[in-house]
């Protein structure tokens, strides 16, 4: 759904407001939470989409990031609140943070024909750090967590408008302590900002976060990424050998050769040559600031995004004013069916008030002048009417049978009118009032309904048996149904096909190889998954033309079962 169409919708205890984005595995929305005495707060959800509920292992990795996340409590990271699953939808309930990312300040930059400050760019990655440092050093039941990001991008890299810069995303981050069930090859994160400890499958730990950050560092200078290539392996080959094709300062000339100093270092291919945790990092950065006679603050970064977001800005501050407008309703009321019976004594209203406040009529006051010729016209008007009702009620001809004639000319009395509020489970049932559609759906409230006549109401909705009731009302004005609809038996499902092949998957450490398997070499190199072979013993030899590296191994393959192959190309 388009953001522009979005409207606001309920979501268990929280309210959807406005849709931010969405991406091939999670929306994300801005919402507002409800508590006690009109408290309200406001938050971002991120529900992963429908079609990714019945993926156990993205189920798992999803609740891993929420319950790594809400273990951290730092300025620097993104503070989770709750972790729920509302219908078929998991979903995360985390802090909001009014701002943009850092591709998308780098983008901006880029698009002004410039690039960020220096000094920017150099508060923003020792706060990174920060909040790395923390996740890196935090304990778990008086031990230490071991928590590794491993997925450090300008994309999970926030910074507000008020200046806060912020770690997001631990989606696929690792606790020490934690099992980790990833298949052995398998690589997760963004090819371009990963580690080449990471790429070649080794042992990974805080120090593959340090790197990442070493090219957000090298990126933010320069305005141009760092590890891109034309294809996925060729990216994955530069990455693996950490080649760099020159230091910020050859793209940038006012980098000092001391930053550079400390971005090759941060970007060194043997971790045991980076800087050992995020807090060295950060006090690095934090000695070029002062070193420079540079002021730094959140409040500096502040002024720096309302330069280059100043429209954006502008648009957030008029959507805060809509939604802090008391004079807009959260819900629009449904539809009717037939204006509510008009009240005499109903007091004046205007649109723009809450429902259920009234505005009285405000009476001008009246001189001494006008009152006085009240008075008079009041008394003269009593005085005639008891002068007429003698004259009538003594004339010859007064007969009870005046009143007879008047009876019989009288209109009869109007039809008494009633609601009907009407609720069913599931939502969304159409109503039918008397074999004639309403146009609405439950829940909803049925006006304009004559009180002396019997009703008959139907529901219908989509997997469920049709329910009817008759309803009269009596005495009542009011009338209340609460209908259960039964759901349509489903049909039992067809048993899966037993499997006839089994799966094999191959990948080659510390380079790339190619596959042939009895002979037949397969048209992409590794790593290969999911291939679909006969029950048998196959013959596989994989081999690097470039470091003329040729390993060969036998495998069998079972039906309906896996095998992992991971071949190290020494």
């Amino acid at each position: 759904m388009p953001e522009q169409f979005f409207q606001p919708q309920p979501f268990g205890k929280y309210l959807l407001t406005e849709r931010i984005g969405a991406g091939g595995m999670a929306e994300i929305f801005r919402a507002t939470a409800f508590g006690v005495e009109g408290f309200t707060k406001e938050i971002c959800i991120k529900r992963i989409l429908p079609t990714l509920t019945a993926d156990d292992v993205f189920i798992k990795m999803f609740v891993g990031e929420a319950k790594i996340s809400v273990t951290l409590h730092h300025a620097n990271i993104v503070q989770v609140f709750d972790l729920g699953r509302i219908g078929e939808h998991y979903f995360i309930a985390m802090e909001l943070v009014r701002g943009r990312d850092l591709l998308e300040i780098i983008n901006r930059c880029r698009s002004n024909r410039r690039r960020i400050p220096i000094p920017i760019v150099l508060y923003i990655l020792a706060q990174v750090c920060r909040g790395l440092d923390y996740a890196h050093r935090v304990k778990q039941d008086g031990q230490p967590a071991g928590i590794i990001h491993r997925d450090v991008s300008p994309s999970n890299i926030l910074v507000s408008w008020e200046g806060d810069v912020k770690v997001a995303d631990f989606g696929i981050a690792k606790a020490a302590h934690k099992d980790d069930n990833t298949t052995t090859g398998t690589l997760k994160g963004k090819y371009g900002y990963m580690s080449p400890e990471q790429v070649c499958g080794d042992p990974v730990d805080h120090r593959s976060d340090i790197f990442a950050v070493g090219i957000l560092l090298y990126e933010s200078l320069v305005a141009k990424r760092l590890f891109k290539e034309e294809t996925d392996l060729d990216t994955l080959e530069k990455v693996r050998s950490a080649r760099i094709d020159g230091p910020p300062s050859a793209e940038n000339k006012k980098v000092t050769r001391e930053i550079d100093r400390i971005v090759l270092k941060a970007l060194s291919r043997n971790p045991a040559d980076r800087y050992q945790t995020a807090g060295e990092l950060h006090d690095a950065l934090a000695d070029q600031l002062f070193t420079a006679g540079k002021r730094m603050d959140s409040n500096a970064l502040s002024k720096f995004m309302r330069h280059i977001f100043t429209k954006e800005i502008r648009e957030d501050e008029e959507k805060d004013k809509e939604r802090s407008n008391p004079n807009v309703p959260l819900f629009q009321q449904k539809a009717i069916y037939g204006p509510p019976t008009p009240t005499p004594s109903a007091s004046l209203t205007r649109p723009d008030l809450l429902p259920g406040i009234a505005l009285q009529p405000i009476k001008p006051p009246m001189s001494s002048l006008v009152i006085g010729a009240l008075v008079t016209l009041i008394i003269f008007l009593v005085a005639g009417g008891v002068v007429g009702v003698y004259w009538y009620l003594t004339r010859p001809d007064s007969i009870p049978q005046t009143y007879v004639g008047a009876a019989k000319l009288a209109k009869p009395p109007a039809p008494r009118l009633g609601t009907l509020s009407i609720s069913s489970q599931p939502r969304g049932a159409e109503i039918s009032v008397n074999d004639q559609t309403t146009n609405l759906k439950t829940p909803a409230l049925v006006h304009q309904l004559d009180r002396s006549k019997v009703h008959t109401i139907k529901l219908t909705v989509l997997g469920h048996k049709p329910w009817s009731k008759k309803v009269q009302f009596g005495s009542m004005e009011m009338v209340a149904l609460d209908a259960q609809l039964t759901p349509l038996p489903k049909k039992p499902p067809k048993p899966p096909p037993r499997p006839r092949f089994g799966t094999l998957n191959v990948n080659a450490v510390p380079v790339w190889a190619y596959v042939s398997i009895n002979g037949k070499r397969q048209p992409k190199p590794t790593p290969i998954y999911n291939l679909k072979l006969k029950p048998g013993t196959y013959e596989i030899r994989l081999e690097n033309p470039k470091l003329k590296l040729v390993k060969k191994q036998k495998v069998t393959i079972r039906k309906g079962k896996s095998v992992d192959l991971v071949v190290k190309m020494r």
